[in-house]
């Protein structure tokens, strides 16, 4: 085989990992015992495939099996010269896969993704579609208005020119209201009072004569 190393590796079937070293010039694979290489399923034919070393490298056969061979998903439908890597699949239940070191490096076959032993690795999302965070935004005291209460214009001027605290007028009208009704009341009693005859009135009586004789209000 100039130097090629060729094995079948188990990775589907009934004894997954077991490893089948390729070291004759023709090997059988089938259920029955009488194969090279014994493969316990009832899905493999009983002589279900053949591999026959050709210069440095294996080609298969299907030997006319119920279920078929399939060479990485395409069933086999004449003679194919196997590459490093190529998955091998025994009717629907049974997978195995080529594996060595061949004699050339151009013999290895591409690698490819097998679904039911290689987990999907995750996928990062493009870094224009993160989302940024968003910055807080502080707010500038110079932007906000200042409310302030507006004063009347009278008191302002009376608190600029007098420096002090503006007189409620309400108060000064109020004593005002009590000193022109306390002189009407006087002035109603002294009509009521009048002395009509030379007897004289209320305040022709002492003590009030002393205030009201010097009036003229009394005989």
């Amino acid at each position: 085989m100039a130097g090629a190393q060729y094995r079948l590796v188990v990775r589907q079937g009934p004894i997954p990992g077991q490893i089948f070293e390729l070291n004759r010039n023709e090997i059988s694979i089938g259920r029955d015992i009488a194969n090279d290489f014994v493969i316990n399923d009832a899905e493999v034919s009983r002589k279900h495939a053949k591999l026959t070393l050709e210069g440095d490298r294996y080609k298969i056969e299907d030997l006319n099996s119920t279920n078929g061979t399939y060479i990485d998903g395409q069933r086999l439908i004449g003679p194919h010269v196997l590459a490093i890597g190529e998955i091998i699949m025994f009717g629907d239940n049974v997978g195995v896969i080529l594996d060595g070191e061949p004699a050339r490096p151009e013999l290895t076959a591409p690698s490819k993704v097998d679904l039911g032993m290689t987990p999907v690795a995750a996928i990062p999302a493009p870094a224009e579609s993160i989302a940024k965070p968003v910055e807080p935004v502080t707010p500038q005291m110079s932007n906000i208005p200042i409310l302030q209460q507006a004063l009347p214009e009278a008191e302002v001027e009376q608190v600029v020119e007098s420096g002090k605290k503006p007189v409620n007028t309400w108060i000064l009208a109020g004593f005002g209201c009590l000193l022109v009704i306390l002189v009407l009341l006087i002035a109603l009693l002294v009509f009521i009072d009048q002395p009509w005859n030379s007897g004289g009135g209320l305040y022709c009586v002492s003590p009030f004569d002393i205030i009201f004789r010097s009036l003229g209000y009394c005989p």
